[in-house]
């Protein structure tokens, strides 16, 4: 059943106070699709497949940053921001995806960044963070990047242009109603033909934002679907703590501002978090993340990574070849944006970026 594209987020439609108190900009081109994949299903032994095409959510650049940005630009706006900060690795999708569709309204973007194992998909971004203007600063560690980003803070105000704090993979109260949008938008897709209820949901677990959004939006809209969130990231990032509370406070978020909405207080133990896929250090391939970029290339067409979705599609791919899929339906939810950046990359030099950066283009790949 062929999707009818909306004008607004489906929690708007279903809950009509929160359009006047949920600051919301239009980004990404949804609902996005679903498509069942039988051969992917046969390969693994699964029974049914189907795919959330998150990565067609914008055509200048997808993935699942575009549902948590158009409430976080839209916040920023309100509060009359005109600059956005943010941080992760150097090959940061997050980043990436502010910084494009920051300046699409007009506002720039300063990334606090640190080292991670340089593959090909890191040095690309790199040079896409160039093209797109990016402000880079690199911080040796994680535990090194809140001195750095108050400092920068500070002298982005002192000229007059103080930004505005995006979390790490935009996961905060205000960024995580972006999945539990599409949790309803989920519902609708159910309700509409387009697959039947999942009763499992595998996703990507970085900054744990759209896990927890997933969570929450499920139990809102009386999904029984289970998230299953595969830890891609250390646990300072991806736990179940911050699950559980950036879910209970988006909830409540929503709850505060309609009445109607269904608030819940999320438990630790209400959350799904899988971990023997991750690797042991963020950016590091796996071997079986490897083989599931390569069987969803060959069976679904899709173009996965190492580093997010080629874990998260592993462990759809491990649970199915132990029978843990027998007789139900999986969705595997994909982020990853599917926008070709080849002739941007191709034509851009890394001397562009700031001196300290080359070195990640002068040094044999990690992977």
């Amino acid at each position: 059943m062929t999707d009818s594209p909306y004008s607004e987020p489906v929690i708007f439609e279903l809950f009509p106070r929160l359009r006047d108190r949920i600051p919301w900009t239009p980004i990404g081109s949804f609902p996005t699709p679903v498509q069942e994949c039988e051969s992917l299903a046969g390969a693994i032994g699964a029974d049914r497949v189907f795919i959330k095409r998150d990565d067609l959510s914008n055509a200048q650049y997808g993935g699942n940053k575009v549902r948590k940005l158009e409430f976080l630009i839209a916040h920023a706006q309100k509060m009359n921001f005109k600059k956005l900060i943010t941080l992760g690795g150097i090959g940061s999708n997050h980043l990436l995806a502010t910084t494009i569709h920051g300046a699409a309204h007009g506002m720039d973007t300063i990334g606090c960044v640190v080292p991670q194992p340089v593959d090909a998909h890191v040095k690309k971004n790199l040079l896409l963070y160039a093209h797109f203007g990016t402000e880079l600063h690199l911080c040796p560690s994680a535990a090194a990047i809140p001195a750095r980003m108050l400092e920068v803070i500070a002298a982005s105000t002192v000229k007059g242009a103080p930004p505005y704090f995006v979390p790490g993979g935009g996961s905060s109260a205000v960024g995580v109603l972006g999945y539990i949008n599409a949790a309803f938008e989920l519902k609708r897709q159910i309700e509409q033909g387009a697959l039947p209820e999942p009763d499992v949901i595998f996703v990507a677990n970085g900054s744990s934002g759209t896990s927890s959004g997933l969570a929450a939006g499920c139990r809102a809209a009386g999904l029984k679907s289970q998230v299953m969130a595969v830890r891609v990231a250390e646990w300072y990032m991806a736990n179940k703590f911050t699950q559980a509370q950036l879910a209970t406070f988006a909830v409540a978020r929503l709850r505060a501002a309609d009445p109607a909405f269904p608030f819940h207080v999320f438990m630790p133990q209400d959350m799904t978090l899988r971990s023997e896929f991750f690797g042991g250090e963020y950016g590091r391939h796996t071997e079986q993340g490897n083989e599931a970029v390569d069987m969803l290339r060959e069976h679904a067409g899709l173009k996965l990574e190492g580093v997010y979705t080629g874990k998260a599609a592993a462990a759809m791919i491990a649970d199915a070849r132990a029978g843990k899929l027998h007789g139900k339906t999986a969705l595997y939810w994909h982020t990853f944006s599917s926008v070709d950046f080849s002739d941007i990359v191709n034509n851009q030099d890394y001397h562009e970026l700031p001196e300290e950066f080359h070195k990640f283009f002068e040094q044999p790949e990690d992977m």
